[in-house]
């Protein structure tokens, strides 16, 4: 059972991996920057321009990674501390990618759809000790599942966080002001899931990815 202390807990210790994904290699969310464009935030040109040649800067580093390599963490890693873009999908693998180095096996990480048909654009990072099918659409609960976004720069449990976006940040993503009611869903992204030879080389090349003092989160 998830008592209030309890709760506080997990989401705690959550939130570190969060905050880790999201300040570890210092960045600029090019859809931030999208987003401020096309709500008449940014007025300047310049700021086109610059996005611009941030996104083939980020294509760049990203070619220079062997091909053989196959490992998309690695490469998403490199991509941060190289080119400093990233948005929330770059955020989302990072928060997998650090709950995995530190031992939280059920983190994943998906992209939210609402309705079962319509794609939200965001991606995000979850705990949770369902069974995961690749690519399959999946209903949370607030104890089902703890919900890491990096990009959002929240950590809260399921039903919470998803009536947190109707509410806080609707106006950033369009698809929210166009409905009355919700039901959200988290499509996992299992293909490219590291293996563990994989991760056990990338603790041991990002040690700066080690959480000191994480505790076991428990759901």
């Amino acid at each position: 059972m998830i008592t209030f202390k309890s709760r506080n807990q997990i989401l705690k210790n959550a939130d570190s991996i969060t905050r880790k994904a999201h300040s570890q290699y210092p960045h600029v969310s090019s859809s931030r920057i999208e987003y401020k464009l096309a709500a008449d935030k940014v007025k300047d040109f310049f700021w086109g321009d610059m996005l611009f040649k941030m996104e083939l800067k980020t294509a760049g580093e990203r070619l220079k990674i062997e091909d053989d390599e196959k490992n998309l963490y690695r490469i998403i890693a490199e991509s941060l501390k190289n080119s400093a873009i990233g948005n929330c999908y770059e955020e989302a693998k990072t928060a997998e990618l650090v709950g995995l180095i530190n031992k939280v096996n059920n983190i994943y990480s998906g992209k939210i759809f609402i309705n079962r048909k319509t794609m939200l654009n965001h991606e995000v990072a979850f705990i949770t000790n369902k069974k995961l099918a690749d690519k399959k659409l999946y209903s949370f609960k607030n104890k089902d599942a703890v919900i890491l976004d990096p990009w959002l720069g929240i950590t809260e449990f399921a039903q919470t966080y998803f009536a947190r976006l109707t509410t806080e940040f609707k106006h950033i993503f369009s698809a929210l002001d166009k409905k009355k009611k919700f039901n959200f869903y988290i499509q996992p992204d299992l293909e490219y899931r590291i293996t563990p030879y994989k991760l056990k080389k990338m603790k041991a090349e990002y040690p700066e990815l080690l959480i000191e003092g994480l505790k076991k989160i428990k759901l």
